[in-house]
């Protein structure tokens, strides 16, 4: 992986109202209609104010995250993570999973997601410390694998 120089370093911060053009036209660029919906990311802002994040370079969004608390109280969910191609294998996904749980609090000891099989982003995942918990094969319906992971988190 290459990563960003420190004088073009990304920006992680909570994402804003104003920044929902830009986050739905990524979306569209990247998973068309397989995508979230625009009203969706509006949603989000309301019900996880911090946990839809974003990194940004120049003002432009070069990719998002979405976490977010589970009903489980040690428990957090990554829903999502999109990193524009432009900027893709530069460290954007890995600044923003780091920030994402960074941004969780002390109590929160566990963070799962779910990912193709094929997706590149496995490494991703496995060198930040998730591992495979198990793999669904119909996660999303019929021929729609992921591999459930689960990263543990030492208390703060």
């Amino acid at each position: 992986m290459t990563c960003l120089s420190v004088s073009n370093a990304p920006v992680y911060r909570a994402a804003t109202k104003a920044d929902l053009a830009q986050i739905v036209s990524l979306e569209l660029q990247l998973f068309g209609d397989h995508g979230y919906p625009d009203f969706f990311f509006r949603q989000c802002i309301d019900c996880w104010p911090n946990g839809l994040r974003l990194a940004t370079l120049d003002g432009r969004i070069t990719g998002y995250i979405l976490i977010t608390p589970s009903e489980q109280t040690d428990l957090a969910w990554i829903l999502s993570l999109a990193v524009d191609t432009e900027f893709q294998g530069r460290g954007i996904g890995w600044g923003l999973v780091k920030d994402a749980i960074a941004s969780l609090s002390e109590k929160m000891t566990r963070v799962k997601l779910t990912v193709d099989p094929n997706n590149p982003a496995v490494n991703l995942y496995l060198a930040l410390g998730f591992v495979e918990q198990e793999i669904e094969s119909d996660y999303f319906g019929p021929g729609q694998a992921r591999i459930v992971m689960q990263l543990r988190r030492d208390r703060k």
